[in-house]
Order: C-alpha cells, then structure tokens, then sequence
C-alpha cells in the first residue's frame, strides 16, 4: 500500500513566535514519537511551510490576518531544530503562501497513495485546507487526521471543522 504522512505547517512562529499558543507546543513530542516510528520505505513524508514574504500584511490573508509570521527564512519560518533529521528523509517539501496548497493538492491527485495522514498546524485553518485539498484531489483515499498530532488555539473552531472533516469520511483518530 502507498502511505504518506503530511506535516502541516509545524513551524516556531505557529509553536512560540508570532502566532504561538501553549497547545502547538504540547504536541510537539507527539508528532516526533510519530515520525520515530514511520517505515519511510513504505511510507513518503511530506512537509509544508506556511512561507511569507515582506509584503504579507498588503495580501488578502495579511489585511484579514494582519500578525507577520512564517516570513521566509526567518527563524519563526523554520520548523523546530529537532525536526532536522525528518525534513531530511522528507519526500517532498511544499512551500506554500495561503491556507491550501495547490501543488500539494496536485502533487497528490497524481500520486498513487491509497492512505494519507496528517498532523500539524492549525487544526482548523490550514490542516483542514490540506485535508480538503487532499480530500479532491484522491477522492478513494483513505485520509487519517491524528488529532494527538493537531492543534488549534480555539477548541471550537477546532471542534467545528473535525466535526466537518467526519462528515467528509476523514478518519479521526
């Protein structure tokens, strides 16, 4: 079976900087123990980096979301050192400048994965954006959110879009 596991956007200004909250960093521990465990034989790693420019806060995201972050090459842009060894075996890597990622998004309709998993950042923005993108692209997917693995710094936005992501088939566990 092909199998991925998609990091989304687990990057220090989501955990600590600009946009931190206590619940990003509680999960940090989490996704490693995960990724220690992944057979990267049978199973491709991909990443994505929410990826800015000094221009964000003249974007639709920026005047919507008006907090620079994830500004490229920047420490807040980086994912934590003891990700290194990860980004390392990654398959691929996806910068992206919004919530979703279309080359993710078409990168996955073409691939032959039959399961897709997900951990990262935030539960109900851009983790829900991938899931969906995902969700189009391979339609007989089996999609997997590990919830131990995800965060969000409002429960109830968080709560909402699992709540969404069931009624699609994405497995919560």
């Amino acid at each position: 079976m092909k199998k991925a596991f998609v990091v989304i956007d687990y990057q220090n200004d989501f955990i600590d900087g600009s946009l931190g909250f206590e619940k990003a960093l509680e999960i940090k521990e989490n996704i490693i123990n995960e990724l220690s465990k992944l057979d990267f034989n049978t199973t491709h790693l991909l990443f994505t980096y929410d990826t800015h420019d000094e221009n964000y806060l003249k974007s639709k995201e920026g005047i919507n979301l008006p907090i620079k972050h994830c500004i490229k090459e920047s420490f807040g842009w980086q994912m934590p050192e003891v990700f290194e060894p990860f980004l390392q075996k990654a398959h691929k890597i996806f910068y992206k400048n919004t919530f979703g990622s279309l080359e993710f998004a078409n990168f996955i309709a073409k691939s032959e994965y039959e399961e897709i998993h997900f951990a990262g950042l935030v539960s109900h923005i851009c983790v829900f954006c991938n899931i969906i993108l995902a969700f189009s692209a391979k339609p007989n997917a089996r999609l997997v959110l590990h919830q131990n693995l995800s965060a969000s710094f409002d429960e109830n936005l968080e709560k909402s879009a699992f709540d969404l992501l069931k009624a699609y088939g994405v497995e919560l566990v």
